[in-house]
């Protein structure tokens, strides 16, 4: 099932959403609608009148992708920040290339020139809240003079490119804030308030991070043959619960040099390959211990763990709290 998702506010905003799924919205800011199992809940604001955000949850137990249209200006640019269960496909197209990212966790920034269409893996619950702003707001914001951009940060230059993407994988996750307290508290009339200065933070905290490194900043340009071979590299040898093949063979699988692979490696999934693969386990086990079906020791064993006590360590380090606990809080 494909819906088409428009960022640009109007007073059918969800209607038009609604519509696509044969009902209606609850207002022209909110929608809700299940079947089955299945549910999907957005949730529209504009602010400033130059920024519009949606706020996205749903879990769908059929195929379901979402596709954001391409316009012909580019002044328009959205910053996306997406959590799934499992991971979740981006296709980014303009007039010139077609670009593949798949991950749990995902920040992808966007011209309004570039077509989206974001894949959701079937049966598990993400979140997501896209961001979309005029350039010029932003110039605004952060006191930049129109006249005299050349001096400023490469974010800059790729705002003010004719067509650009930049794609992070987990990274961002790692060091910030996650996106639950945008999806609380939504009933309190404070919630607006909060919730506009939460994404201000996320943009302020995404042009801060990027900053930091420079030399990271990139158009994520990657051949198509190249792009190929890595998803089939990834889909063949990344499996949870068997251990990841050495790189100097993964990188002869694909036909490249092993600083290539790496390279192109962390171009299409945001991160290098061992740590990818430890993260794929590690969302996969916290997943199943939030289902409380199994034990700790069970799980650990199931994810190809021989020690406990590695995965205690492993688990404990990316999520601050360690498994046993996670399973008693339940």
């Amino acid at each position: 099932m494909e819906i088409k998702l428009s960022l640009k506010p109007s007073k059918y905003w969800m209607a038009e959403v609604a519509e696509q799924f044969g009902t209606e919205a609850e207002s022209p800011t909110e929608f809700y609608h299940t079947e089955g199992n299945s549910f999907i809940k957005l949730n529209a604001m504009l602010f400033d009148r130059e920024v519009s955000v949606l706020l996205g949850e749903l879990c769908w137990y059929k195929p379901l992708n979402t596709v954001k249209e391409a316009q012909n200006t580019n002044d328009y640019w959205t910053l996306t920040f997406v959590q799934s269960e499992d991971a979740h496909t981006y296709y980014l197209l303009d007039n010139k290339t077609k670009q593949k990212t798949q991950t749990h966790k995902s920040t992808v920034l966007y011209s309004s020139k570039m077509a989206i269409d974001t894949h959701w893996p079937i049966g598990k619950r993400s979140r997501f809240v896209a961001i979309s702003f005029h350039r010029e707001w932003l110039y605004d914001k952060l006191g930049i003079s129109v006249d005299n951009l050349n001096n400023y940060s490469p974010f800059i230059n790729l705002l003010t490119s004719e067509v650009g993407v930049y794609l992070q994988g987990v990274s961002f996750f790692e060091q910030s804030i996650s996106l639950d307290k945008l999806f609380e508290g939504s009933s309190s009339f404070t919630w607006k308030l909060l919730a506009q200065a939460q994404c201000y933070k996320l943009i302020a905290d995404f042009i801060s991070q990027i900053g930091r490194n420079d030399s990271e900043m990139h158009l994520n340009r990657i051949n198509q043959n190249d792009l190929k071979q890595i998803e089939e590299i990834e889909s063949r040898y990344f499996i949870v619960n068997k251990p990841l093949p050495n790189l100097e063979f993964l990188a002869s699988e694909a036909n490249m040099s092993l600083s290539k692979f790496k390279k192109c490696f962390k171009q299409v999934y945001g991160l290098p390959p061992y740590e990818y693969h430890l993260n794929q386990k590690l969302e996969v086990a916290k997943n199943q211990l939030l289902q409380n079906k199994w034990t700790v020791s069970e799980i650990a064993s199931n994810l190809g763990y021989t020690s406990a006590a590695n995965f205690d360590k492993a688990f404990k380090k990316k999520f601050m709290v360690s498994p046993t606990r996670m399973l008693k809080e339940i």
